[in-house]
């Protein structure tokens, strides 16, 4: 396929769809785009990542409501296509399903977690990407638990959605 001819954003969905034509069988996204069209494979997921992601998921919908998603690909401005750990948006901003493309645009909420797959410098990048493309607040779950709630103006006390999570210590006893 040949993309060098189209514009970033074009480019990088070109990529995108190309690569996910070749997708897991289970039906999970497995790469990530970065800002230049190169795919960064998210394929080999430890186990306890996904455990503690779900976890954070099932919180989240809890709190907010059903308009919560795991694992989704969303568009950034500057940082390529990256798959969030969990997104949150009110329903009426949720865009009519493509499944062959990730969200246009950066959900309200976004949760990433930290862990051994997932280096701290790679999730501080996703984080500044995500605010600077429309996020209103992005949760980091770190690696021994630890909470930390972001915004465009830098680290907040508390979630502007008023959420709280709570990681089960389970997932931090080999730490």
């Amino acid at each position: 396929m040949k993309t060098q001819n189209l514009s970033g954003p074009d480019r990088l969905l070109a990529v995108w769809r190309n690569l996910n034509g070749h997708a897991a069988s289970d039906g999970r996204v497995g790469y990530e785009v970065d800002q230049l069209g190169r795919v960064v494979d998210h394929r080999r997921v430890c186990p306890w990542h996904q455990l503690l992601v779900t976890d954070m998921f099932c919180q989240l919908a809890s709190q907010l409501g059903p308009r919560v998603a795991m694992r989704q690909p969303v568009s950034t401005r500057s940082f390529g296509i990256r798959i969030a750990d969990v997104v949150w948006m009110p329903e009426e901003k949720w865009p009519e399903i493509d499944s062959d493309a990730p969200l246009p645009s950066v959900p309200d909420l976004c949760i990433e977690v930290v862990a051994d797959d997932n280096d701290a410098d790679q999730v501080e990048r996703k984080a500044d990407a995500y605010l600077n493309s429309g996020a209103q607040e992005v949760i980091i779950v770190g690696p021994l638990g630890k909470v930390e709630f972001r915004g465009l103006d830098g680290p907040r006390a508390s979630s502007l959605f008023r959420v709280t999570l709570e990681p089960d210590p389970m997932f931090f006893a080999w730490a």
